[in-house]
């Protein structure tokens, strides 16, 4: 649950913070099959994500870590190693990216949508 960079990435960890977030940016929630029971927040492009029909997510994927604020990542690869998804099959961010993340009246961050890959 933690990027390179020693800092926690988990939904339960980061539910009560502020988190900012470029123009364009949205933030969503990953699934690590080594950490079942946890979220992990991360900021992605949306032009990179579905519409609400499952369709026009631009091939590629374009990301930052909120845990250290390093931001560019051009690939999912990359990008899932930065925040150590320990994945065991090739990286897909379809199969990881799960949830939009959505923040309530009283502020706090919590599991949203499931994200409509289709395809």
């Amino acid at each position: 649950g933690f990027c390179q960079a020693g800092k926690d990435l988990r939904l339960v960890s980061l539910c009560m913070e502020q988190i900012d977030i470029p123009a364009g940016f949205l933030l969503v929630g990953a699934k690590s099959p080594s950490l079942p029971e946890h979220i992990l927040v991360c900021a992605v492009d949306k032009r990179f994500l579905p519409d609400d029909h499952g369709k026009n997510a631009l091939l590629g994927f374009s990301g930052n870590c909120i845990g250290c604020g390093e931001r560019g990542f051009r690939y999912f690869t990359e990008f899932s190693n930065h925040i150590n998804l320990k994945l065991t099959t090739q990286p897909k961010k379809q199969k990881h990216l799960k949830y939009y993340l959505v923040r309530s009246s009283q502020g706090v961050l919590s599991k949203g949508p499931l994200i409509c890959w289709k395809g």
